[in-house]
């Protein structure tokens, strides 16, 4: 989706000079109605951009009620309760080179109606949740109850990080009991028995703590 704002985007900026100069014709003919019909297009691509990437003014206005929308919707995706992240913990966003390569962890705040739903959520959370659409030809780890299975250990050394400036670390949590884990993962086969994780999203959330973890790392 971004690939094709970009390109529309390109499109619209190639456009400017072809319309200014239209404009400016139009201006020497005297042609009124040409005029105003051609500025108001350039107007109105001028603000497109403006509005998709979020440099126009009030442009979050329309937004950030979307994209809380769109947030629900992968929450409930990803655990099958409805919920808004709270205020950000943590974030880290490596670069991404052009195929995603990159790692990114993200910690959220959740509130009390969140938090008390998972410290006892039904049982479909274990069995359906994160829906395998997600990732498509990646494998499913559904919602489990800490402390996790060392042998997993090789999932989790690949979705660590050191979390700089926090109290606690990523296997602190996984040990920590009443918290939960999932993850997504894709494997790299290499032939002649070498198979490595290539790509993960591996998830905590922790109810007493009141924070959920969101952890991407594709190689």
């Amino acid at each position: 989706m971004i690939l094709l704002f970009l390109f529309l985007t390109l499109i619209i900026l190639i456009s400017y000079p072809i319309i200014g100069f239209k404009i400016y014709k139009s201006i020497r003919n005297k042609d009124k109605r040409k005029l105003y019909r051609l500025s108001t297009i350039l107007l109105i691509l001028i603000l497109i951009p403006g509005f998709f990437w979020r440099i126009l003014p009030g442009s979050d206005l329309v937004w950030r009620p979307i994209e809380k929308v769109q947030e629900k919707g992968y929450n409930t995706e990803l655990t099958g309760f409805e919920f808004n992240f709270g205020d950000s913990i943590y974030e880290y966003e490596s670069k991404r080179d052009f195929t995603g390569d990159g790692y990114s962890i993200w910690i959220y705040e959740i509130d009390d109606k969140t938090a008390q739903y998972f410290k006892n959520p039904n049982e479909e959370f274990f069995i359906d949740y994160p829906k395998s659409e997600f990732r498509k030809d990646w494998e499913t780890e559904f919602w489990k109850k800490t402390p996790y299975d060392k042998e997993e250990q090789k999932f989790l050394d690949f979705a660590n990080s050191t979390l700089d400036e926090l109290e606690f670390e990523l296997e602190d949590l996984l040990n920590e009991k009443g918290n939960y884990y999932a993850y997504e993962y894709y494997m790299h086969d290499f032939g002649e028995d070498k198979v490595y994780v290539g790509n993960i999203d591996f998830y905590i959330i922790c109810p007493n703590r009141k924070l959920i973890v969101k952890i991407n790392h594709n190689t």
